[in-house]
């Protein structure tokens, strides 16, 4: 998928005959949720900036030609559902897709543009990747300066070493065009032996607290038997 939408994001590119130089005209956002039963489900938003639309405005290019180009980077997504996007100043679509086999991403990726490796063995699951946006047929930086291009993946585990941004369980890299990003992050889950190991101090915390509270109890008595 990740290739597919890299391929669009040329065809695209070449179809809108890019254009101004808009600090921030574009955001590609890719969220990842990993889900315990190994499927995957997310969403993928693209998105032009309202300072861009109007802009384009100005030079001639119509409301229809920015909807075609991120008609063409969402053809194809997995998924049918589209909603509109209205956020934080940009306006687009949101492609949403579930229940996708863990192993579908696996190995992705091959392209010029890179890869991007996401697998479960054992406990552990893994992220790997190399993005190179610098790549021929990636956005042009001349033409889309400052373009946000956000990767989050929301592990169903611990996440213990990463290179992004972490919040919780969900890692977020960030990218721009022009640039060259390797992308890693590890989730580990707790083992059955470790439930035990705090299930079984936990009792023995409620005992000992018992016991202290028996205890001052049977003090108090005693002491009351003696003071009559």
């Amino acid at each position: 998928m990740l290739g597919h939408i890299a391929r669009r994001v040329l065809v695209g590119s070449a179809a809108l005959g890019l254009l101004v130089a808009t600090s921030g005209c574009l955001r590609l956002d890719l969220g990842l949720q990993v889900r315990p039963d190994d499927t995957v489900g997310g969403t993928f938003t693209a998105a032009w900036s309202e300072e861009f639309m109007e802009s384009a405005a100005d030079q001639g290019l119509d409301q229809s030609q920015l909807d075609a180009f991120l008609d063409a980077l969402l053809d194809g997504v997995p998924g049918t559902e589209r909603t509109p996007y209205d956020e934080d100043g940009f306006v687009g679509q949101t492609a949403t897709f579930t229940d996708r086999p863990l192993a579908d991403f696996a190995d992705f990726g091959g392209d010029d543009w890179g890869y991007l490796r996401l697998e479960h063995t054992g406990r552990e699951y893994g992220l790997e990747g190399h993005w190179d946006l610098r790549a021929a047929g990636f956005l042009d930086p001349a033409a889309f300066e400052d373009a946000e291009i956000l990767l989050s993946v929301d592990f169903p585990a611990r996440v213990t070493e990463h290179n992004g941004t972490l919040e919780g369980r969900t890692v977020t890299w960030t990218m721009t065009p022009g640039e060259e990003y390797d992308l890693n992050a590890t989730a580990v889950e707790n083992s059955g032996l470790a439930f035990l190991i705090a299930g079984a101090a936990f009792i023995v915390v409620v005992c000992a607290l018992l016991w202290l509270w028996q205890s001052a109890r049977l003090r108090r008595y005693s002491i009351g038997n003696h003071s009559s």
